[in-house]
C-alpha cells in the first residue's frame, strides 16, 4: 500500500501541476541558500494565525519572502496583503502569517488590537481554508474566505459570496465548514449544518442542511435539507439530539466528516455531488465523561448546559479524529479524574491511549476496528519521560501523524499556567516515547493579555486549547516562492484574446521576470530562453512591448 499510494501521489502531483512545467523552464534560478530549503512532508497547523503590521505594502512584503512561501491576497475590500507559512518539522508547531500594510488598512477599534485576524478552518492534501476576519466589517456577514493552493506556484483564490436569499446564515461558524479535493483535481468547499427541529417527524428531529461551493462552477449550491441518518451499528440508539459540531475532516478524496467527539462521525459522501449522502458512525466504547461529571459538586446538580460545555471541553482534549494515508482514526486517552476524586484520593483508573480504525468496506457500511494501544504507565518508566522533569499526567490533544499511522503526538502538560509543557511523539508499535520538544507559543506576544508575574515566560508556554490541525499541503511546495514588487508594465494579451484585469479573486506568484525594469541589464539576458516570440507561458503576456 505504501508504495502504491506514493505512486497515487506523484501521478497527482504531475496532473495538477502540468500546465505549470513550461513556467518551470522559465523562472530565474533562485539564490544558492533557497536551493537547499526543504518543505516538511507534513505539519501541526495552529489554527489561529498570526497578524504582523507594517507601515507598508513593500515592508510587508518584505517580511513574507522571507518565509518563502508567499503569496498576495487582496480582501473583499480591496486591501492587499501577503500570507505565508512558517513551517516547522512536528512535533513542532507551524503557522499561518499575515503581513499586514497598515498604509491604506482602517485601523482597529477596542477591543480588537489587530486589523485583521487569520484562521485556519480546514486543509486537504494541497488545499488550505482559511478566513480574515476584518473586526470593522459588518458581524452578519462571513469572515473573507480563501483557498490558498500548494504547488510549484502557490496561489490564492478568494471564495465569493452566497448571494441567494437564505433562512439562516451559514459560514458564520468556525467549525463547520470543510473542504474536499475531488478525483478530478476540482475541489469543493461546504458548510455543513445539523440542527434540531420542534416539530420534526418522529425520530427525524434531527436535519443536515449543506452549502457546498464547487471550485469548477465558481458559484454556492444549496440543497434541501435532509434527516439524520441513524447510527449503521447494532444498538437501538438514534442520530444524538445535541449535536455539536467540533471539525470538518476531508477523507478519501469523496467524504467531508463532520466530527462530533461525544458522539461521533457524521459522513457526507460527494461521490455524486448531485447527491450528497449521510452515514453516521457513532464512536466505539462508552462515553466515560458524562457521569463522571453528576460528581463535579463546583458545577451543581441542575448545571446541566455547564456541565455539557464541560464534557465538550473534555472530549475536545483526549478524543481525536485524524486521518493518516488515506485512512480514518479515532484516538482517546483514558484515565482523566473529576477533582474531586484527586483530592479524595481515590484508584487512579487505568491510563491509556486506544487507537481505532475505520473500515469503510464498500463505501455504504462503515466499523470502527482498534488499531493500536498502549498503557501509559510503559511511557512513564521510560528514561524520555524522566528527562522531560514533569510529574505523570495524561497526554493531550492527540494527533495521529500524516505520515505515519502508528505514532501520535500530543501535548504533556501538568499545569496549565506556571510548567512548561512538551510536545511528545509516540511510537505506537515499539511503545517508544521519541524525542520531544518544548512547547513554545509564538503567537504574538500582547503584555495586556497575560496577567502574571512574569508575562512573557507566561505567554510562551501558554496552549490556546484548540486542537492543532495535521496536514500535508507542505509536502506539495516544491521550491522557495517569492513576489516580486510592483512594476508598471503592461502586459497586453494575444490577438485573439480580451485583456482582463487582474483581480482579487484569484492571485497567484507571478514570473520572476516581472520585477526587472526594461533598462535593466539583465532585461534581455532574462528574454533570451524565457519567452517564446516575446509571450511568457505562465502570465500569457508579451513582454516585448
Amino acid at each position: 500500500m505504501p508504495g502504491l499510494e506514493e505512486e497515487m501521489f506523484v501521478a497527482t502531483i504531475v496532473a495538477r501541476e502540468s500546465k505549470e512545467e513550461a513556467a518551470m523552464a522559465t523562472e530565474v534560478a533562485p539564490e544558492p541558500e533557497e536551493k537547499t530549503v526543504v518543505f516538511p512532508d507534513w505539519v501541526m497547523l495552529d489554527r489561529f494565525g498570526r497578524t504582523h503590521s507594517h507601515a507598508d505594502l513593500d515592508a510587508a512584503r518584505e517580511a513574507a519572502n522571507k518565509k518563502k512561501t508567499a503569496v498576495e491576497v487582496v480582501t473583499a475590500a480591496g486591501h492587499r496583503c501577503f500570507l505565508s507559512f512558517a513551517l516547522s518539522d512536528p512535533p513542532e508547531v507551524s503557522y499561518l502569517d499575515l503581513e499586514w500594510p497598515r498604509e491604506g488598512s482602517v485601523e482597529p477599534v477596542a477591543p480588537s488590537r489587530l486589523p485583521a485576524y487569520p484562521y485556519v478552518r480546514a486543509t486537504d492534501e494541497d488545499l488550505v481554508l482559511f478566513e480574515i476576519n476584518i473586526p470593522r466589517q459588518p458581524h452578519d456577514l462571513p469572515s473573507d474566505l480563501f483557498v490558498y493552493t500548494a504547488g510549484r506556484t502557490p496561489s490564492v483564490d478568494q471564495l465569493p459570496l452566497y448571494t441567494e436569499p437564505m433562512v439562516s446564515p451559514f459560514l458564520m461558524s468556525k467549525f463547520d465548514t470543510g473542504i474536499l479535493r475531488l478525483p478530478d483535481n476540482s475541489y469543493i468547499v461546504s458548510d455543513l449544518k445539523v440542527y434540531h427541529k420542534e416539530n420534526g417527524p418522529d425520530n427525524y428531529s434531527m436535519f443536515v442542511e449543506l452549502y457546498v461551493f464547487n471550485s469548477k462552477t465558481k458559484e454556492w449550491k444549496r440543497f434541501p435539507e435532509m434527516p439524520a441518518p441513524q447510527p449503521q451499528d447494532e444498538s437501538n440508539t438514534q442520530f444524538p439530539i445535541l449535536w455539536s459540531t467540533a471539525e470538518v475532516l476531508a477523507f478519501g478524496h469523496r467524504f467531508l466528516c463532520c466530527v462530533d467527539y461525544l458522539s461521533g462521525v457524521l459522513l457526507c459522501d460527494f461521490s455524486n455531488l448531485e447527491s450528497p449522502v449521510l452515514h453516521f458512525v457513532p464512536f466505539p466504547g462508552g462515553d466515560g465523561y458524562s457521569e463522571k461529571l453528576q460528581i463535579m459538586p463546583f458545577l451543581g446538580g441542575k448545571e446541566n448546559a455547564k456541565k455539557a460545555q464541560m464534557a465538550k471541553c473534555l472530549a475536545k482534549r483526549f478524543r481525536r479524529v485524524s486521518v493518516s494515508q488515506g485512512m480514518m482514526h479515532f484516538v482517546r486517552i483514558d484515565g482523566w479524574r473529576p477533582p474531586l476524586e484527586r483530592i479524595q484520593g481515590q484508584q487512579q483508573p487505568l491510563q491509556k491511549i486506544t487507537v481505532w480504525t475505520l473500515d469503510i468496506g464498500d463505501g455504504s457500511k462503515f466499523k470502527w476496528k482498534i488499531h493500536w494501544g498502549i498503557n501509559l504507565d510503559l511511557l512513564w518508566a521510560q528514561d524520555g519521560f524522566h528527562a522531560l522533569d514533569i510529574p505523570r499526567c495524561l497526554p493531550q490533544f492527540p494527533v495521529v501523524c500524516a505520515n505515519n499511522p502508528d505514532a501520535l503526538c500530543c501535548l504533556l502538560r501538568k499545569d496549565e499556567l506556571s510548567r512548561q509543557p512538551w510536545m511528545i511523539m509516540v511510537d505506537m508499535n515499539q511503545e517508544d516515547l521519541q524525542p520531544s520538544t518544548k512547547y513554545i507559543n509564538q503567537q504574538p506576544y500582547n503584555v495586556a493579555c497575560v496577567n502574571e508575574k512574569k508575562p512573557m515566560e507566561a505567554h510562551q508556554i501558554f496552549f490556546s486549547n484548540v486542537p492543532l490541525l495535521p496536514t500535508v499541503f507542505s509536502k506539495y511546495l516544491v521550491r522557495p516562492t517569492v513576489i516580486p514588487r510592483d512594476n508598471k508594465l503592461k502586459f497586453a494579451a494575444s490577438s485573439s484574446e480580451e485583456i482582463m484585469p487582474i483581480t482579487g479573486e484569484s492571485l497567484s506568484l507571478q514570473c520572476e521576470f516581472q520585477d526587472l525594469k526594461t533598462d535593466d541589464p539583465a532585461w534581455n539576458l532574462l528574454l533570451v530562453g524565457h519567452t517564446k516570440d516575446g509571450i511568457c507561458p505562465e502570465c500569457h503576456g508579451n513582454v516585448m512591448g
